[in-house]
């Protein structure tokens, strides 16, 4: 079993183009299809996948999650509005943000005084990094829509820790 991190899907956001030219797809179904397989690319039934905010934008659309095989739990971002409930049925727990082992997970990132000694995993920047190794930005636009394992972020932590 590995545990997995991604954020920002944006299924079913037809404007998703106009401010992230890098993602894929002609349309929005060619562009959520990418996401869904790129996705299904790395995930195994047994595995847990942690999606940090701004899954869908359309309620249709929150169906594709149906068809990753593992288990997933949702960290709230700021265009999920739809009623808890409804995530529910897709996720196995929703949380605001969440302590995991040595990480804060958080859809936006935690402010750099509240991370005590922490490291934060999270989205919403697309396409900026915060210059600081406190951050992790693990939105689709940074790993190509391919979710990053845990092993994979502490193997990073590791080069930055041995680099200084």
């Amino acid at each position: 079993m590995s545990t997995y991190f991604i954020s920002d899907l944006h299924l079913g956001h037809s404007n998703i183009f106009s401010f992230s030219p890098n993602r894929f797809g002609s349309n929005i179904d060619q562009h959520d299809r990418w996401v869904i397989d790129s996705i299904n690319s790395v995930v195994k039934p047994r595995d847990l996948l942690y999606i940090l905010g701004d899954v869908a934008f359309d309620l249709t659309k929150l169906d594709l999650l149906n068809s990753i095989p593992c288990q997933k739990k949702l960290i709230i971002g700021n265009h999920d509005k739809f009623p808890l409930e409804v995530y529910n049925k897709y996720f196995v727990s929703v949380h605001g943000f969440q302590k995991y082992k040595e990480f804060w997970l958080s859809h936006c990132p935690i402010h750099p005084a509240e991370l005590r000694g922490k490291i934060n995993i999270h989205g919403h920047c697309h396409n900026n990094v915060i210059p600081d190794s406190h951050y992790i930005n693990v939105g689709v636009e940074q790993l190509n829509s391919i979710p990053i394992s845990l092993e994979q972020i502490r193997s990073y932590i590791n080069k930055l820790n041995n680099i200084n």
